[in-house]
């Protein structure tokens, strides 16, 4: 089997489960099993129009189910059946498309997944407080289960509560980035990466270190699938600051071309250009950037810096060779199995972005 086809029938899996915890209407006694009676009347129809509707309308659209397919890898890996635990695998799942919705309204994004985002389509207040239900809705599979002890539940929570205060943080100085509150000076290459890991790598660090938990392993080896599941993360975000500004078929549907422009976003290959530009072009390219423009023309002469200094070539460098060290830490810690290779195959398939 060919990894998309891996990939593809393994997210329908993945899918089926997301339709058991989060239904498609509501009712009276789905509230009732989420939260308990309350002596009152849920306004199921409102529950309906505002959580459920919009929150698989981002669903139905698509991705790839990577992270969840990542954590089922890790408990095979380590030796359990999957299919046993599968439940749990779609906590990293709903929580990154709450990300995505809370990202594309402090973006003012138009578009996500070619369609457009949850805020345009159905009011940014819908959409805000989605995104805060969804990430705290999934771990109802947690807290429900029968199948794991309370230990391996608190040691699960609290891997929770680190990666999704990481998440917030990287948000934090991004937007901080993006809106100028910081000197571009200040912002170098360990500070990016370090915005990376928190920002996109700690929800892919999370799906690992969930898998890991679950397969057994120590804590040692726990943190050493977390740290192999952020660095995917981090080249699966240099990959996608790449995509957002040269045009292909996948750029876009994830959007439009140039918005990390737009957005006056400080990508690794802002960081690369404005390092190896003269003085000339880095103010002009630091001054595009603040303009927040939507100007085609504009656009293209930032993309025109950024490819005149091989930025590109020197991102792709560099997220292979983060994937590599970090794939070597994991090659040496656990035996060869079917589900190791996997893992590789997966990986390498993300990075190479041919989904």
């Amino acid at each position: 089997m060919s990894i998309k086809e891996y990939i593809a029938e393994n997210a329908k899996l993945i899918n089926s489960e997301l339709e058991i915890y989060l239904k498609r209407r509501s009712s009276e006694r789905y509230i009732e099993n989420l939260l308990g009676r309350s002596g009152y009347e849920y306004d199921t129809e409102a529950i309906t129009k505002s959580i459920l509707e919009p929150a698989w309308y981002l669903l139905d659209q698509g991705g790839k189910r990577w992270r969840p397919i990542l954590c089922l890898l890790i408990i095979e890996a380590l030796g359990k059946n999957p299919k046993d635990y599968i439940e749990f695998s779609i906590i990293p799942e709903v929580i990154h498309n709450a990300t995505l919705i809370h990202d594309d309204i402090e973006d003012n994004s138009d578009m996500r997944r070619g369609n457009l985002a949850v805020h345009k389509r159905f009011g940014t207040d819908i959409a805000n407080n989605l995104g805060d239900f969804m990430y705290f809705f999934p771990m109802r599979a947690l807290v429900d289960s029968k199948k794991l002890d309370d230990k391996t539940k608190n040691t699960v929570l609290t891997f929770y509560i680190r990666e999704m205060t990481r998440v917030s943080l990287g948000q934090a100085v991004d937007i901080a980035w993006h809106r100028g509150l910081i000197d571009t000076a200040l912002i170098n290459d360990k500070r990016y990466l370090q915005m990376a890991h928190d920002k996109t790598g700690a929800l892919s660090r999370f799906a690992c270190e969930l898998g890991a938990i679950i397969g057994g392993a120590d804590t040692a080896l726990v943190e050493k699938f977390g740290r192999y599941g952020a660095t995917v993360g981090i080249a699966f975000q240099l990959e996608d600051d790449i995509l957002n500004i040269y045009e292909s078929d996948l750029s876009k549907n994830k959007g439009g071309v140039g918005d990390d422009i737009s957005e006056g976003k400080m990508t690794m290959l802002v960081i690369h250009t404005l390092k190896h530009a003269d003085e000339k072009e880095r103010k002009r390219l630091i001054e595009i950037l603040g303009m927040h423009t939507k100007d085609e023309r504009l656009i293209k002469e930032a993309i025109s810096i950024i490819t005149e200094h091989n930025s590109r070539d020197e991102v792709e460098r560099l997220a292979f060779e983060l994937v590599r060290d970090a794939w070597s830490e994991i090659d040496r810690a656990i035996g060869e199995s079917p589900a190791k290779a996997r893992m590789k195959e997966l990986t390498e398939f993300l990075i190479n972005r041919s989904i």
